[in-house]
């Protein structure tokens, strides 16, 4: 009697592990499918944090993104410099700076922006255009952001950003930054 109890035991306990292990995976396999771990391991950073969770599933419009906000995106082909020593389809994180309707103002002295009574700057000039081969006069520019633009930024003088590649748009974001770290 006490052999029959015991393969009645183990028989339920593997039932369970079995349950158990088939849950984690398809835990897993969705955790895989919808966030992506970004690692920035450049030399000159954009941004001060390395580690970004991003939620691919949820690709925020223009409308719904305040400034501040760390978006994840990807360049164009036009965006892209010939210099880049990145891939193409390059999941990139930016701060956002400037939002629809906002006006910007970009050149070699600084970046400004508007939207009616409201200004505020951002001191980083275009210190990157001359390792991009370019002059910062090629790179000066005044445009208005429409409803689906935004203009993107990194915190460092060097970033390669909005600053030398323009507003980007919606069809670009491929993400909301979840955490950043």
């Amino acid at each position: 009697m006490a052999e029959k109890s015991l393969r009645t035991f183990t028989w339920g306990f593997g039932l369970r592990l079995a349950a158990l292990i088939v849950l984690l995976c398809n835990s897993a396999a969705y955790a895989a499918s919808r966030y992506v771990i970004g690692l920035d391991t450049q030399e000159i950073r954009c941004l001060e944090e390395r580690v970004y969770v991003i939620d691919t599933w949820v690709k925020p419009t223009a409308k719904e993104i305040r400034r501040n906000d760390y978006v994840a995106l990807i360049l164009t082909d036009a965006q892209r410099p010939r210099s880049a020593k990145w891939r193409r389809g390059q999941i990139m994180v930016k701060r956002v700076v400037a939002a629809p309707g906002d006006h910007v103002s970009v050149t070699r002295h600084g970046v400004m922006f508007s939207n009616g009574p409201q200004a505020w700057s951002h001191g980083t000039g275009l210190a990157a255009a001359p390792m991009l081969g370019a002059s910062p006069e090629s790179f000066e520019r005044v445009f208005t952001l429409a409803e689906d633009e935004l203009f993107m930024m990194g915190d460092n003088p060097l970033s390669y950003d909005g600053r030398y590649y323009g507003p980007i748009t919606d069809s670009q974001i491929v993400g909301r930054v979840l955490w950043a770290f």
